[in-house]
């Protein structure tokens, strides 16, 4: 019901609010040139579709990290993730003014890539696997250090206007183009996440149990960690670099399902495209005719549920 009733808001309201028939009018007729296509078709439905993919990919990928790394905490966004793409898109626009949508994506994977690989390097051990405690701290070292060059960066070359969109995130810039350039990478990922979900059920139930089980537990989390990455960068290259998300929506998934990640994984896809529904109706809403920041509304949202959990007794 949350999810249909966000899909009609979203459609319905904003800087230009349009009645039930109006919306049915050009829904029926989508090639009939008018404003109200113009607005809907070309504005609202490609906004609608990539708030439903960031929301699905982000949420999925925070889930798969907190399997892959057996850590209730573990995030894109908490382990560095986020800061690596955010870091190779500054240095890709201190050369280049003007990126392409798939040049975009590129850098961002590419960065992503390289956090993860850091912060993975840094806390795991051939005997022991990975340290949580460590794995955290990395994280938060390497996301301390991304962000600080690409501020230095962002200073020196003059970029704020080109980057602080980015970097408060966003849906206003979201047109067909680069809905079609970064969607297969979202879908994709989330399919293949899906097929392989027995297999992280077993990875993160311990280290011994899954090699015991014939599991090859390297390559599955290499394999795990490369879908985490392309679903990040994918969502990073099309909003920007959002936290919450992936840490929240999986919480609440799994206080009723379990630890099955073949039932985990479609549900938090399925909510996490809910939310970032709904997260971006409040941003157009909240003031018609002004955007307000993705981040600052998830945070506001994601604080409190926060709270709740840790209230609730789970650890986190």
């Amino acid at each position: 019901m949350l999810f249909i009733t966000g899909l009609y808001l979203s459609l319905k309201l904003g800087a230009i609010n349009y009645t039930n028939k109006a919306l049915i009018k050009v829904l029926s007729h989508p090639l009939t040139s008018s404003k109200v296509q113009d607005v809907v078709i070309d504005i609202r439905i490609p906004r609608i579709t990539a708030a439903l993919l960031v929301g699905a990919a982000m949420a999925v990928a925070g889930s798969m990290m907190q399997g892959i790394t057996r850590n209730p905490i573990a995030d894109p966004g908490l382990l560095g993730i986020n800061a690596g793409a955010g870091l190779a898109l500054i240095i890709g626009y201190a050369f280049f003014r003007h990126l392409h949508y798939s040049f975009i994506l590129l850098l961002c994977l590419l960065g992503a890539t390289l956090a993860a690989l850091l912060v993975f390097s840094l806390s795991y051990s051939p005997r022991k696997g990975y340290n949580q405690l460590r794995l955290i701290l990395a994280g938060a070292m390497i996301a301390t250090l991304f962000n600080a060059f690409g501020q230095a960066i962002t200073i020196y070359f003059n970029l704020s206007t080109s980057v602080i969109g980015w970097q408060a995130g966003g849906l206003v810039a979201i047109n067909w183009n680069m809905i079609k350039i970064i969607a297969p990478f979202i879908l994709i990922g989330l399919i293949l996440a899906q097929l392989f979900a027995h297999q992280l059920t077993i990875l993160s139930l311990n280290e011994t149990v899954a090699k015991s089980l014939g599991q090859r537990t390297f390559m599955m989390t290499a394999f795990l960690l490369g879908l985490v990455l392309i679903l990040s960068a994918s969502a990073v290259a099309l909003v920007g670099s959002l936290a919450f998300i992936g840490l929240i929506i999986p919480h609440f998934i799994r206080m009723f399902i379990g630890r099955n990640y073949r039932y985990i994984l479609p549900l938090t896809a399925f909510l996490g495209a809910t939310f970032m529904l709904w997260v971006d109706l409040v941003c157009r809403t909240l003031n018609p005719g002004y955007e307000a920041p993705l981040s600052t509304v998830i945070s506001i949202i994601g604080l409190p549920c926060f709270l709740w959990l840790i209230r609730r007794g789970r650890q986190l």
